[in-house]
């Protein structure tokens, strides 16, 4: 699996057993309690700003304290398709199906990984058995990229993702806006925007939903808008460095803005 060795199954620790051999260990006031959860609230702070490596790790290490954790599961498979590691996400959804079963959100990003290779036909049976399972969310999101490659109605996939919940409304908004950015059209952009721009309006403090709302503007050339967007992440996550890809492309959009008339 190259470089991510790491996440190899002897590698992962037992977890603390938590007996009388730990009960003597200090404990500071104030010191946050550095369990599986806390790792995995980690993994999904980082992988919602886009930090993908970083946050495979934070799983991994949630996995290695819970091994029964099917969302550190599901964080790890997830970051290493966004990272476009799509052998080795393969490899580890057999893993995590092997400890946690299969469950509908893993079948869900089993689906996707199938559609970001090309592999619609296999990608529709993994999405038809996630939702057969009982899918939530994250079942009618990928239904929805799956929907924009073939051109049907991936706005109502979207739209049932928000309306059986299990999924936070802001979080939700960022997967369905990073599946329409992946999808790279000028409709699926457009689609981005219509869910973005309410959810939004509604979480004005999340810096995660300023980020997707400067790739979608630059995506639409609209390099004014992604400039204010990327100037609201900054003020929001100061925290969060913006990549260099990004900036630059913020950039350089004026260029090519100007030249063609967009």
């Amino acid at each position: 699996m190259g470089r991510f060795n790491a996440l190899e199954l002897a590698d992962i620790p037992e977890p603390p057993s938590g007996g009388p051999k730990d009960a003597g260990k200090p404990c500071y006031a104030g010191e946050p309690v550095k369990d599986a959860q806390y790792f995995l609230d980690r993994g999904d702070r980082l992988f919602f700003r886009s930090v993908y490596e970083r946050a495979l790790e934070e799983y991994s290490r949630a996995v290695g304290l819970d091994p029964g954790s099917a969302p550190a599961w599901q964080g790890q498979v997830f970051s290493l398709i966004e990272l476009g590691e799509y052998h080795e996400a393969g490899l580890w959804y057999a893993n995590a199906a092997g400890v946690v079963g299969e469950t509908p959100d893993l079948l869900a990003l089993r689906a996707l990984a199938a559609a970001r290779t090309g592999e619609f036909d296999r990608a529709c049976g993994y999405s038809d058995s996630s939702l057969e399972k009982g899918g939530g969310a994250l079942a009618y999101i990928v239904r929805g990229e799956l929907f924009l490659y073939s051109r049907r109605n991936a706005g109502y996939c979207f739209e049932q993702a928000f309306a059986v919940g299990g999924i936070e409304e802001w979080k939700a908004a960022v997967l369905v806006a990073d599946c329409c950015l992946f999808a790279d059209t000028d409709a699926s952009a457009g689609m981005a925007m219509k869910f973005l721009s309410p959810v939004l309006s509604r979480h004005p403090e999340k810096g995660e939903l300023q980020l997707r709302m400067a790739r979608t503007r630059l995506r639409l050339g609209d390099r004014r808008g992604a400039e204010m967007a990327l100037a609201a992440c900054s003020t929001l996550m100061p925290d969060y460095t913006i990549p260099d890809e990004l900036k630059k492309a913020v950039a350089a959009r004026g260029f090519w803005a100007r030249l063609f008339g967009r």
